[in-house]
């Protein structure tokens, strides 16, 4: 018979472990509650929605899936899997597209779960959620095309991508002609004084919109790419804000997780930049100024996420908030004036913070303390 202290100790520890196995089930209710009710609103945005927030919708449950492997028993896992599969098979009308979508889901919420375990950067994991949706996105869509009888030839999907853009060159022409034709006389009279007739117009108008679309078929790859960041870090961002919320921060990396490229990232972003900036002005529609382009859209995402967090570190500073406030409070009022100009500017000014803030603690890094 154990002593009375042992006995009290005893019935503790089953107390606590008792008082763990129910929070614990608290806590995968409160997840899976999460996890069906995005799922519906996702598969159903999907169904008879725009499809862009159903795809956002998708990427956040990467992280409430990669939350419950992770935090939660395996059978549950299993059984909150199942459970999506099956919403968005029957919210979306038996659809198998969208389903095999699903499964890419949860292969990539295991491999962020694989990847946090692990202790990863987050800018590794942001790579692993966006390498594993790519390729299963396009791994599916490749079936189903060839299912339908197409070709999946380079050849033949390149043409079907300048078909394409055909298609949006005449829907855009009809527009301009409607637009060109409906012309007040007034304006027109204004234009004959200056030589310049409807038909000057429509031509001058037709070439640059031509000109545009070839200039954005040719910025393709990076567009797909930027695109593809931006997806992968909403899951880890998913993932992490879960996390957060269900009071589990110990399973976090680190405390101040965040994303962290290498120093010759932010050097090769800046060059990229001011050659960009300087193409712009020279040679917009050179090879050259292509290329520049299509790379620099290839590393903004991350750069973009680099700058806020330094501006947030601003906002908490005691010397420096007053300043950033005012340069934010500047940039909102220039924004009804010079919208296009000011976005552009504030872009530039936000990447190029967060680049040579990690760059600057990068080179320090070694030395000593890493810049929080």
């Amino acid at each position: 018979m154990l002593p009375k202290k042992r006995i009290d100790d005893s019935k503790g520890y089953f107390m606590d472990k008792k008082q763990i196995r129910n929070q614990s089930n608290v806590r995968s209710l409160i997840l899976t509650v999460m996890l069906c009710v995005l799922a519906v609103a996702a598969a159903a945005d999907l169904e008879y929605g725009t499809h862009i927030i159903g795809h956002i919708f998708f990427m956040m449950l990467i992280g409430i899936l990669a939350m419950i492997f992770i935090t939660c028993e395996k059978s549950v896992f299993v059984l909150d899997a199942a459970a999506l599969l099956a919403i968005i098979f029957f919210t979306t009308n038996g659809s198998l597209m969208f389903s095999f979508f699903g499964a890419v889901l949860v292969l990539s919420a295991l491999l962020l779960a694989y990847a946090v375990q692990k202790k990863s950067a987050k800018t590794s994991a942001v790579l692993v959620v966006s390498f594993t949706v790519t390729l299963g996105y396009l791994a599916v869509v490749a079936v189903f095309y060839a299912a339908e009888g197409n070709s999946l030839e380079f050849s033949a999907l390149f043409s079907k991508l300048n078909a394409l853009f055909d298609a949006v060159k005449v829907a855009c022409s009809d527009v301009i002609r409607q637009s060109v034709n409906s012309l007040p006389e007034e304006m027109l009279a204004y234009y004959a004084k200056h030589d310049i007739t409807r038909e000057m117009i429509l031509e001058a108008s037709l070439r640059a919109m031509e000109d545009y679309v070839d200039w954005m078929q040719l910025l393709l790859p990076g567009c797909f790419v930027f695109l593809v960041q931006i997806m992968g870090y909403i899951g880890v961002v998913s993932f992490e804000k879960t996390a957060r919320i269900m009071q589990c921060k110990g399973i976090l990396p680190n405390e101040h997780w965040h994303l962290y490229p290498t120093q010759i990232s932010c050097v090769i972003y800046i060059l990229i930049t001011v050659a960009y900036i300087i193409t712009s002005f020279f040679a917009a529609t050179s090879s050259f100024a292509v290329i520049i382009t299509n790379f620099w859209l290839a590393l903004m995402p991350v750069m973009i996420a680099c700058g806020l967090h330094s501006l947030r570190l601003r906002l908490k500073h005691p010397i420096l908030r007053r300043k950033t406030i005012i340069i934010l409070i500047l940039l909102a009022v220039g924004v009804f004036f010079i919208p296009d100009a000011v976005l552009t500017f504030s872009i530039f000014m936000l990447t190029f913070m967060g680049a040579q803030d990690v760059s600057l603690s990068r080179s320090v890094e070694s030395g000593g303390s890493r810049i929080p």
